[in-house]
């Protein structure tokens, strides 16, 4: 992307591998990816001179790790890119996942699931994890802990994440985006004398053969106590996958028939009834061989007490 009047450059790196891609024994490895990318390369070995570079060109950079997706980032004053783009464009191509950084790395990560057991979005998540099917990847933790990242005889978790990186970390499952204010050809010419050099194995990343929920399974009821204050009905419903009819969308026909607000709308009809104050409707979940489709219903204190004649509601429409 080229912006004469910019005053930021920036660049993001997008990894088609995420938490889908975990070993069934090894919950988080690709966060902990993430983490021990960031700490040095063979051409900067400093493991703090990325950080360092970027906080002083007044910049900032972060990452994150979702199901089918593993994003690095970051944004520069312009006028550095280059030298920033150099710095970030190593850890595709000669990362030293330094040995001595993996107890602390660990320990940040155990921080995060920490940090997230009191959370409701993630709290819905895990409880998630418990009703699927279990041979679904989504039934794998995402975020890791000290016990699914622990070294174990003869399988050091170093090892699982270097093997991880040499199998999905290959140039056919990335997409670089670059921003700064030079012309389009010469930032085309200056990703490419970088970024050429990132190896291409041909890596494959597997489809999800393994339906969402077991047959038997369904219709299921669940209830979570939630640790703030809400009252929320949330309906799943598993789909195939529509990733390839993006350009006809038909969920998104389904999304806004249901989320439609106005007169005679689903929701008006609860809202009059004193049942619930919002109500949406899209697709939850999204992976590689399937989707899960939901609404999501706000509900009063009325509401919730009489939430069997919501869903009759629901389920009329």
């Amino acid at each position: 992307v080229s912006d004469p009047d910019t005053e930021k450059a920036a660049a993001s790196l997008d990894v088609y591998v995420g938490s889908a891609s975990n070993p069934a024994d090894r919950g988080g490895l690709a966060h902990f990816l993430e983490h021990m990318l960031f700490l040095g390369t063979e051409k900067y070995p400093d493991s703090g001179e990325y950080a360092r570079f970027v906080s002083e060109h007044g910049g900032s950079r972060n990452a994150y790790t979702a199901f089918e997706h593993t994003n690095y980032y970051f944004d520069i004053d312009e006028g550095h890119l280059a030298e920033a783009l150099d710095r970030f464009g190593q850890f595709f191509i000669s990362p030293k996942f330094d040995a001595q950084y993996v107890e602390r790395e660990v320990n940040a990560v155990q921080a995060e699931y920490q940090l997230g057991l009191k959370t409701d979005g993630r709290r819905n998540l895990d409880v998630l994890r418990e009703i699927v099917n279990p041979d679904h990847p989504y039934s794998i933790l995402g975020v890791g802990t000290t016990e699914t990242l622990a070294d174990r005889p003869g399988q050091p978790v170093r090892e699982d994440l270097l093997a991880f990186y040499r199998q999905y970390y290959s140039a056919n499952l990335m997409a670089l985006t670059v921003l700064g204010s030079e012309p389009l050809d010469e930032l085309e010419t200056l990703a490419r004398s970088i970024f050429d050099a990132v190896p291409n194995h041909q890596a494959v990343v597997a489809s999800v053969q393994a339906p969402l929920y077991l047959p038997d399974s369904l219709p299921m009821m669940v209830y979570i106590q939630p640790e703030a204050s809400q009252r929320q009905l949330l309906l799943s419903f598993p789909m195939p996958d529509y990733s390839r009819e993006y350009h006809a969308k038909p969920l998104h026909y389904i999304s806004n028939l249901i989320g439609h607000e106005g007169e005679g709308s689903l929701l008006s009809l609860l809202k009059t009834q004193g049942w619930a104050d919002g109500l949406g409707a899209g697709m939850g979940i999204t992976y590689r061989g399937g989707a899960a489709f939901s609404v999501s219903v706000s509900l009063t204190e009325k509401g919730m007490q009489e939430r069997e004649q919501v869903l009759e509601k629901l389920f009329e429409y």
